[in-house]
């Protein structure tokens, strides 16, 4: 059976040009492939710039049938963990802030960061004490101002609890590619259930359990939805590499794995439709 996604939303689309990895769409290609898969939203995430300018031109290409959003990351090429920065993206529409990814200093110590030549120490987002920075207070005050998305990137595990502990209950927290193995923290199911408790949505990818960059099982994947509850999951892809499916297509062999792993469709379409697109704002 084929999984009906009509109305989804993929928070979580690569494209190139990109700096650091080779890409197998652009923006336009993603977004019109998504377009004609029937999805509700898409967001264009890139590790070094921002991308919401993009998005408002990409919209105007596809139409309004599909809302095309971008966001920021707060890496060492918008100068990190930057108020200034940020606030300029939300002002242009940005959609989702992206806490530290390639450049945080989990990634330099997973030796992620080296692998793409991004130099460290890395950034982070709290200090000696697990208490967080004042220019991260800032950035989620900036958040909530605009009910955007303040998504965890590829911090530590400590970070993205201070994060959740602050923020999740007053504002909209999403753990990033959570269970991913290639960059960040490697949270277990049994951390992203007391994240969950805790206020955030987990989101969990297609690129972690298909095609050429997969770790994890399908099975896997099933278990950590079921560990910490459908109500607090959403599902996108994190894909645009060269070596995956291009993101409109793998999110319907994601959905479609899922479904023969023993999820009802209901239960699919509320993590990849319904959630991401209250969580956007979009009907």
């Amino acid at each position: 059976m084929s999984v009906d996604l009509t109305g989804a939303a993929d928070l979580h689309c690569h494209f190139g040009p990109d700096p650091h990895r080779e890409r197998s769409v652009d923006a336009f290609e993603a977004a019109g492939e998504a377009a004609e898969a029937g999805h509700r939203a898409i967001v264009l995430k890139s590790h070094d710039s921002p991308t919401a300018s993009l998005a408002w031109a990409v919209q105007r290409e596809v139409g309004n049938g599909l809302s095309v959003f971008g966001g920021i990351c707060c890496d060492r090429e918008i100068g990190g963990v930057n108020p200034a920065a940020v606030e300029v993206a939300l002002d242009l529409g940005a959609r989702i802030v992206w806490l530290p990814t390639l450049s945080s200093r989990q990634d330099f110590d997973n030796g992620v960061a080296a692998q793409l030549g991004i130099p460290g120490p890395g950034i982070v987002v709290t200090d000696l004490d697990d208490q967080l920075l004042p220019e991260t207070h800032e950035i989620l005050a900036l958040v909530k101002q605009h009910d955007a998305i303040l998504a965890t990137g590829h911090v530590s595990a400590a970070e993205h609890y201070a994060v959740v502990k602050e923020f999740a209950r007053s504002g909209k927290v999403l753990v990033t590619h959570a269970t991913e193995d290639l960059a960040g923290p490697n949270l277990t199911a049994a951390q992203c259930r007391e994240l969950a408790g805790l206020g955030a949505w987990i989101e969990l990818c297609a690129m972690t359990c298909i095609g050429g960059l997969a770790t994890r099982t399908v099975s896997e994947m099933v278990e950590t939805i079921r560990a910490v509850g459908v109500e607090h999951v959403t599902l996108g892809t994190d894909f645009g590499q060269k070596i995956n499916p291009h993101p409109a297509a793998g999110l319907q062999t994601y959905a479609d794995a899922l479904y023969a792993e023993g999820l009802t469709e209901g239960e699919i379409r509320r993590m990849a439709c319904n959630t991401p697109c209250e969580l956007l704002g979009v009907q």
